[in-house]
């Protein structure tokens, strides 16, 4: 590490992993997308062939495209929430002219794969020459509203002359994701491969995703809610590869070959872990920054310097490879403040691998009958699904996941329930078992999960309620919205990337488990996480935000004889809309705070708290 041209405040830079560490990195990859054609069981989802949509590359697909994202939601003040919609894009090139686009709530856009569908960009489309105007080639919905966009499993191209274009200009809320996607323009032009600027985006996911070329693969430029990448791939972008202004931001695994700087974070506070950052040019740092960032485990080749800090009166210029490095001033009030954050394990979310033929549907003839309910999952099959659509049970309906079943997918259906029912209605999916094979719950709004036996659960792009039980096995969160309160059991393991926690009173408790999270957003007044029992949390970036009355009282984060670290901001509108105690420590039976005023904003870039 230099300074340029002269000394300035201190960091934190730690050249190697803490004795503490459990070889928590892990080999930077970025995304690796699916090579062939994904396989789905018959009637998973509407086809936009059925809208007449030819998909053959030289039809102009737009109109029918158009027709069946705008079937069934004509009015623009509608969220449509309890009108989800999902459309299949069969393998083929869909090919468009104008900007696809819809009202409310609830899309997704499910593809064969990115080698297999693409929805491409004609070749010098009109409106798309600007790109001081950039016109997208799809929009999401814009606003605070626009919960659980999906696009997943695709390309999108740019074809040649359209300078002016963005390929996607994205927005989701409480969950949403850009899943195993291709981003690429064909003469390398073109505004930028993903747009997050528009009000308000986040919490969101992008994961497994590539953006070859555009002038900016990724800009953000709002201070609410946060987004989440993971397994990310940048290429040959002219101008900057992720440009940050103001948002909270989490990066875990990235992979850029480029001459521009790869990352611009402007304002924003970012955390970013595992990533190799290759083919820079010398005229360039790789990474610039004049706000907190967390960074671990970065590689840069090619590039005049890896970091330039400008947080302070002067550059701060860090070279070569950073094992852990803090942009910002950490804190503790019992830790060692040369240790760093805790460095848990980092497992990758496993994923099932099942042939669609090895599947049963839940088979319904009505909204309310679930007579098919209990048969697919007696039928021996891995998959057991629902057919894209809405069920409903007014009274729960208890379902033991017998072993066999390895996945349970709504393929972006949602459940609903009665109050007066009994138990609330929907559907309560009990995992009592001790298998070692995975069961994967994804793409399903409205089911209670019950987790008692040692087998390993994956929750996917999904909003649900989630309860545990002494002796729970692992819990893997992707894209998450829970509606209860997480309880992490004793000797429990979970790791959470992107999650929604958003009830009142406490949110997250850890009695002795093991929890890591990148990526975490809550509501309403009431204790954000509680480690108790010895328990390890590492939260790696989240947005608090309770935009109510905070009673002066509450604790955001509290840990008692236990190792935790902290990175977060809080967002605080109005009087007594933040929290007076920022942190409570317990050790040995004494208790210290850190306070902060319940009117002003709050940023942690690093909390310390465990010793060695």
């Amino acid at each position: 590490m230099f300074i340029r041209p002269s000394m300035c405040s201190a960091l934190l830079f730690i050249t190697a992993l803490s004795p503490l560490a459990h070889a928590s990195t892990s080999a930077v990859h970025g995304a690796q997308l699916t090579s062939g054609t994904i396989a789905f069981p018959a009637g998973f989802m509407p086809s936009v062939k059925s809208f007449g949509a030819y998909g053959d590359g030289v039809h102009d697909d737009t109109a029918a495209i158009q027709a069946a994202l705008s079937q069934g939601r004509s009015s623009s003040t509608a969220d449509y929430f309890g009108h989800p919609k999902a459309l299949y894009f069969p393998p083929g090139v869909y090919l468009v002219h104008d900007t696809l686009r819809w009202n409310g709530c609830c899309v997704t856009l499910q593809g064969a794969g990115p080698r297999a569908t693409t929805i491409r960009l004609a070749p010098g489309s009109a409106g798309f020459s600007n790109p001081a105007s950039p016109k997208p080639l799809i929009i999401t919905p814009t606003g605070n509203q626009s919960f659980h966009q999906e696009i997943w499993d695709l390309k999108l191209d740019i074809g040649t002359n359209n300078p002016g274009a963005t390929a996607l200009s994205y927005s989701s809320n409480n969950m949403g994701s850009v899943s195993d996607v291709l981003i690429t323009s064909d003469d390398g032009k073109g505004y930028a491969g993903i747009d997050l600027t528009r009000k308000w985006p986040g919490p969101l996911m992008i994961r497994n995703t590539e953006v070859d070329g555009f002038s900016t693969g990724i800009t953000l430029a709002q201070a609410e809610y946060g987004s989440t990448f993971e397994n990310i791939t940048l290429k040959n972008q002219s101008v900057v590869g992720i440009y940050n202004l103001h948002q909270p931001i989490e990066i875990h695994n990235l992979s850029s070959t480029n001459k521009v700087p790869v990352l611009n974070n402007n304002g924003g506070f970012v955390v970013l872990l595992d990533a190799t950052l290759s083919g820079g040019s010398s005229a360039n740092d790789a990474i610039v920054t004049n706000a907190p960032m967390y960074l671990r485990n970065v590689d840069a080749s090619g590039y005049a310097a890896t970091l330039e800090d400008s947080t302070g009166k002067q550059p701060v210029i860090t070279t070569g490879s950073i094992a852990e490095h803090l942009v910002g001033k950490q804190q503790t009030l019992t830790g060692n403040l040369g240790s760093g954050s805790l460095k848990l394990d980092v497992a990758d979310t496993p994923t099932y691998t099942g042939s669609s033929s090895d599947s049963a549907p839940v088979v319904a003839k009505s909204f309310c009958d679930m007579s098919g309910l209990l048969p697919a999952f007696a039928s021996g099959k891995s998959l057991v699904y629902f057919p894209f659509g809405t069920y409903c049970s007014n009274n729960e309906i208890e379902v033991v996941v017998p072993d066999n079943v390895k996945r349970i997918s709504g393929f972006s259906s949602a459940i609903f329930g009665n109050a007066s029912g009994y138990n609330g209605g929907s559907i309560r999916l009990v995992v009592s078992s001790n298998s070692t094979t995975p069961l994967v719950i994804d793409q399903i709004t409205g089911v209670k999960i019950d987790h008692s036996g040692s087998r390993p659960v994956v929750i996917k792009d999904s909003e649900v309620s989630y309860t545990t039980e002494p002796g729970a096995g692992p819990l893997y969160i992707d894209d998450v919205m829970i509606i209860n309160e997480l309880v992490v059991q004793r000797y429990q393991q979970v790791w959470a990337r992107q999650l929604d926690d958003e009830v009142t009173g406490q949110k997250i408790q850890n009695s002795g488990g093991s929890l890591w999270i990148l990526g975490l957003k809550t509501e309403n007044s009431g204790m954000v996480i509680n480690t108790t029992k010895g328990g390890q949390t590492e939260l790696l970036g989240a947005l608090i935000y309770p935009a109510h009355t905070v009673p002066s009282t509450d604790v955001a984060f509290r840990s008692q004889d236990s190792q935790v670290s902290y990175i977060y901001s809080e967002s605080v509108y109005g009087s007594n809309n933040g929290y007076a105690t920022q942190m409570s420590e317990i050790r040995n039976g004494s208790t210290k705070r850190i306070t902060s005023s319940q009117s002003s904003p709050y940023r942690m870039p690093l909390f310390i708290g465990f010793d060695h």
